[in-house]
């Protein structure tokens, strides 16, 4: 994973919770201005069908009391009931019985009183507005728009927060990898002398084994730098996987005679059509992978079998819970053990890029790394 990557994966893990918080926060405030709102409407059409009630009432009352004509006016939606409920006047048809003076049923507002007190023969008034469910959709389609606006505007907001808390790591992780670039070009005379020097020797004693430990692990160190800043062109050629690992573990004869480790060593011929400077690398990376996380008088297991390698080693500590943190870079699985954990991260991204099938495995504090090459 590449600071690009990594900018992008924090960027993404801040826009989640930000997303989250938010979107909590406007569906809370959109939910409770929405009841609000459809309160205050029910107040008004409680207040306006009260109005027309009333006044239905009031003209009954005169128009008996003081011989006046009595009418309603055309715009009012009514029902006029006697004592026994029965129908005096209507201009609509009560498909459902009132339990409250004020109720919606289907699209409409009624509101029923008893203001006439029996004048003209009027017991309950009955008025209803069917606008009510058209001017309820309306608020709710407001707020549905308020609250997108709100969200389109908090989600840019969050973006460019996100992006400008990340400019400062930006620029660190950028100087870093300038850096690494920069020291990897340096390291490049050094190494080629150390290890010409080194080949060069007749004498064998434990000072020269430690100093040839000592250039395996820079050079590998070197490899791996320069495959991650940058790259490699790919020349793909017919290769026996079995002769890599071979010639991969004549160098690390040294390490195991050192730790003492012994090899359970298991290959078969597989052949495969790669890059052999990728794959050395690759292989290279979880033997080293294997013997450095080994501990002492331990064995590693190496067995290449029907085209699938797997690399086995006893873990010093307890095995880690995810194991697929491993391949990150950067991610180490022992702090106590040497190494900046690129090495895993290197065989993922090598994997990934032919296709190969890798899995770890843990079980009675070993671990084992299989790839599989077809």
């Amino acid at each position: 994973m590449n600071s690009h990557s990594l900018e992008k994966k924090s960027l993404r893990l801040f826009l989640l919770i930000y997303f989250g918080a938010i979107t909590l926060t406007i569906t809370g405030f959109a939910t409770l201005l929405y009841r609000m709102e459809i309160k205050n409407l029910q107040e008004k059409f409680i207040s306006k069908l009260h109005t027309q009630a009333t006044t239905i009432a009031f003209r009954a009352i005169d128009a008996q009391m003081m011989q006046k004509p009595f009418f309603i006016d055309k715009n009012v939606e009514y029902i006029l009931l006697d004592k026994n409920n029965k129908v005096l006047d209507a201009s609509f048809k009560l498909t459902k019985k009132l339990h409250q003076s004020f109720e919606i049923i289907d699209k409409c507002a009624y509101y029923s009183e008893k203001g006439a007190k029996g004048h003209l023969g009027i017991d309950t008034i009955i008025v209803r507005d069917c606008s009510y469910k058209e001017k309820k959709d309306a608020i709710l389609h407001k707020n549905l728009l308020i609250a997108l606006f709100s969200f389109i505007i908090l989600f840019v907001i969050g973006w460019y927060l996100g992006k400008l808390f990340l400019k400062p790591w930006q620029r660190r992780i950028e100087e870093l990898d300038r850096f690494i670039k920069d020291s990897t070009h340096e390291l490049n005379t050094p190494i080629t002398a150390i290890m010409l020097a080194l080949s060069k020797l007749k004498t064998q004693n434990r000072y020269t084994q430690i100093a040839k430990m000592a250039a395996l692990r820079i050079s590998k160190l070197y490899e791996d730098l320069t495959y991650i800043n940058f790259g490699s062109q790919t020349i793909k050629e017919s290769i026996d996987i079995k002769k890599i690992v071979e010639e991969i573990l004549e160098l690390f004869l040294l390490i195991s005679e050192h730790k003492k480790i012994s090899l359970d060593l298991f290959l078969q011929p597989c052949i495969i059509n790669a890059d052999p400077k990728e794959i050395k690398i690759l292989i290279k990376n979880l033997i080293d992978n294997a013997f450095k996380y080994a501990p002492q008088n331990s064995t590693v297991s190496i067995r290449l079998q029907n085209c699938s390698l797997s690399i086995s080693n006893t873990l010093n500590s307890t095995p880690p819970k995810d194991l697929r943190a491993i391949f990150e870079r950067y991610t180490r699985a022992n702090s106590s053990t040497g190494g900046f954990g690129i090495g895993l991260s290197i065989v993922k991204n090598i994997c990934e890029k032919y296709g190969f099938e890798i899995l770890a495995t843990t079980k009675n504090h070993h671990i084992t790394f299989t790839i599989n090459f077809r």
